[in-house]
């Protein structure tokens, strides 16, 4: 059975597993097609403009914000902006196509504010916050400080948990078991 919906977002803290379980979902249906965020951090080695993220500037990201371009945007660190380009999802649902995306929490819930029963939230969790800590600590890309940072993003994150359609606990070393809530979501929105 399947439903109208026009935006997919998985949302939760930084290494939990948001953009291996879109990706799946992405995989799994030709009906999906990841939403592009913009941010003003560094990209990282491996990384492309337009592929993984859109990178600008301070300035140029602040003067897209005047500009109105942004559906939602959020400094999600301090001088580190994330958005979603407008241009980006009616490109997207222009196709025919559902735009999923990989965003912050409060940046979802902005996307629920506009886009109501059209847009269903999915907040991933870790089983633990010493299992987060130990993700983020193996993927080497953050200092100490954006370690214990993002650890306490996410403590108040779980404050938002009941704002969302569904979650997703993705256990260390158990991704068959988000997998296959990631195949009921294929199923139910995007057959």
């Amino acid at each position: 059975m399947s439903h109208t919906k026009k935006i997919i977002v998985f949302a939760g803290p930084s290494g939990v597993g948001k953009s291996t379980l879109a990706n799946m979902l992405i995989h799994h249906s030709d009906k999906c097609e990841f939403s592009v965020s913009a941010t003003t951090r560094p990209i990282r080695l491996g990384e492309q403009h337009g592929q993984n993220y859109y990178f600008f500037s301070k300035d140029e990201f602040q003067s897209r914000i005047e500009n109105g371009d942004f559906l939602e945007w959020e400094e999600v660190y301090p001088g580190v902006l994330y958005g979603t380009l407008q241009s980006e999802v009616a490109r997207i649902t222009s196709l025919g196509k559902i735009a999923i995306f990989d965003i912050d929490v409060l940046g979802a819930i902005n996307i629920k504010e506009q886009f109501g029963d059209e847009a269903h939230l999915i907040f991933v969790k870790p089983e633990s916050m010493k299992a987060l800590e130990e993700r983020l600590r193996q993927r080497g890309t953050d200092s100490e400080e954006q370690i214990q940072a993002r650890i306490a993003r996410f403590e108040k994150e779980l404050g938002y948990e009941d704002k969302f359609d569904q979650v997703i606990v993705n256990e260390t070393g158990r991704i068959d078991a988000a997998k296959e809530q990631v195949l009921i979501i294929a199923n139910t929105y995007c057959s």
